[in-house]
This record gives structure tokens, sequence and C-alpha cells, in this order.
């Protein structure tokens, strides 16, 4: 009888006993799958930020970090009846517009993916992407100390003047933040990442501007100023941390203006298999009173999601309608 009973409990513990050791090795062999060859963090594939976390924190919310459980929930409810609303007008069949109202592009931009849930780190649903200072807003000094490509602009009152005073993003030269990930706009919750041992690329769907990092490289001694700056970087054990400068100062443009002393470090940290932690301290004494910091969750998208590609208006055919425009209005009296 008790060998009977042996011989049925080794039947059922060995299946158990087998089916553990190969979950076992199915997670080693996943962990294994996001090393490089040569043992790094793997960074390659589609990924999105989609939330309605804001850059800055409410002034109303002060130095709280993070929502309660019960206020999320609230916030992405609200959420949701806006993308109803939203998709109402996407209706095939719904009415033509009154007579004599104004028509805009607002159908066009409620194809966009509407975000929904709230950006989560640490089990924290946060009120904004900066956390530093602790009162989530960016510390920006007084416009008129500020003398940067967009204020100068605006204080000069010639936007139109020719096309080098026009902001960057209508002349089709580069568009979004002054580097990808920093923030959501628009289409900008997409990116792909395709890694090596020397580089990591960056292809935002929108911006929509490949971005290199040179791995263990350097900045030139004679650097000079590019559209999203010189990006180098270097491993502290599993974080790839980035550092960039030599910023054109026409990347200047709300809500984070810059000049020639603007510098980014940028850490990227796996988090899960499926997730990676994005940070990023901004410094330029042009424009700040202090450094900030900022936390962005990303998730790798859906198999099947892609990128797309975003064509600006290639050839900048209304622009000259712009300057024209503008030409006629010098000759008013």
């Amino acid at each position: 009888m008790l060998k009977s009973i042996i011989n049925k409990s080794t039947g059922i513990l060995l299946p158990l006993i087998a089916a553990a050791f190969l979950s076992a090795s199915f997670i080693s062999a996943a962990q294994e799958e996001l090393r490089t060859p040569e043992g790094r963090p793997d960074f390659q594939g589609y990924w999105n930020n989609l939330h309605q976390t804001p850059l800055q924190r409410p002034s109303a919310l002060g130095e709280k970090q993070s929502y309660t459980k019960e206020e999320a929930l609230a916030l992405i409810e609200r959420a949701q009846h806006g993308l109803q609303e939203r998709e109402s007008s996407l209706d095939p069949d719904r009415s033509a517009p009154e007579l004599g109202s104004r028509v805009t592009n607002k159908a066009d931009d409620d194809f966009d993916d509407f975000p929904i849930d709230i950006a989560q780190i640490n089990g924290e649903y946060r009120t904004s992407l900066v956390i530093d200072p602790a009162n989530g807003r960016l510390p920006i000094k007084d416009g008129s100390e500020i003398n940067d490509f967009f204020n100068s602009v605006l204080r000069s009152g010639q936007l139109m003047a020719g096309p080098e005073m026009a902001w960057a993003a209508e002349r089709c030269l580069i568009a979004g933040p002054q580097l990808s990930l920093m923030f959501q706009r628009g289409l900008s919750p997409y990116a792909q990442i395709v890694q090596t041992k020397d580089y990591l690329i960056i292809l935002g769907e929108y911006p929509y501007d490949a971005r290199i990092i040179r791995i263990d490289g350097e900045h030139p001694g004679n650097g000079f100023a590019k559209w999203m700056g010189d990006s180098i970087a270097h491993w502290e054990d599993d974080t790839l941390v980035v550092h960039t400068n030599n910023f054109r100062d026409e990347q200047s443009f709300p809500p984070i203006l810059s000049t020639d002393r603007f510098e980014v470090v940028e850490r990227f940290a796996l988090t899960t298999e499926n997730e990676f932690l994005y940070s990023y301290t901004v410094t330029d004494s042009n424009v700040y009173t202090q450094p900030f910091t900022a936390e962005i969750p990303f998730k790798r998208m859906a198999l099947g999601e892609v990128l797309y590609e975003y064509a600006c208006h290639e050839g900048n055919y209304s622009f000259a309608n712009s300057l024209r425009g503008a030409r006629m209005e010098d000759r008013l009296p």
C-alpha cells in the first residue's frame, strides 16, 4: 500500500518538478533574449509612452507626486468619455456641418491615438513627468531674462522676416522637442530602437528624424551645433547613460526652451521584458534656475504594430505664401 502511494506521489511530483524546471528555463531564456551578444540589456523594438500624464504638474496639485488609485481611475474614466465624444466626429453617417459654421481639421486630429492611461512608475500614478523640482514644474526664469531663439524672435516681431526666423518645425527641418522621447506631443508616443555594440539609434514617428547615439564615444573637441545635439553614451551596470550637448539654438520651443548651454543626461533601464524606464535631466543656466528631471515609462508595442512615415509638407509650398503675405503686410500704411 505504502509503495503504491509512493509510486503514485512520484508520478504526480515528477511532472510538476519537470514543469517547474521548464518554466525556470523559459524565464532564463527570456532574460537571455533581452541581452545583446555582448551581454548588455537589449532595448531593440517598438515602444510607446501613450498616457495622459502631462510634462508639468497642474499648479493646484503642489508637491503631490502621485494620485491615489481612486483619483487615477476617475481620471481614466473621464478620458474614456472624452474618447467616445471624439470618436463620434469620425462617424461616416454623421450629418453635415451647419451652413456657415466654422470647419477645422479637428476630424483629422481625432484619428490620433487618444491617451487614456496614467503613467505608472514604481506602482505610483504620476501627476507629472517632471519629478524634480518637487512641484513638478519647469524651473524657468522670468521671460524677460531669457534670450533664447524663441523669445528673441517673439520680441523682435520679425517671425516672417525671412525663412531663417521661422520655427524649425514650420520649415520641416525638425519637429517636436529637442530629443524625441522627452514628452508626448501628437504622434510622438511611438519610437523604434535599434541597438548594436557601438550605437543606439532612436527613430520616432513624430519627431521623425533618426537619432544616432555613439556608445563609448567622445564629444569632438571642435564640435558644432546640430539638430538633436551630439550624443554619446556609456554603461553604468545595466543602465545606458547618454549625454547630449551642442544643440542648435533654433530648437528652442515651448514648453522646453534652450540655448547654447542646453545639455541633457538620459538614462535607459529595462524594468521588465516589455517595459523600460526613461529618465532625463536638463541643464541650461540661461533658461532655468536649476536643473530639472523627468521620468517616463515606455511599454513595448503589441506584435504587428509598427511606425508609419510622418511626412512633413515636403517642398514647404505654403511657407512661401506665408512669407509673401508678410511682405504684403510690410507695405501697408
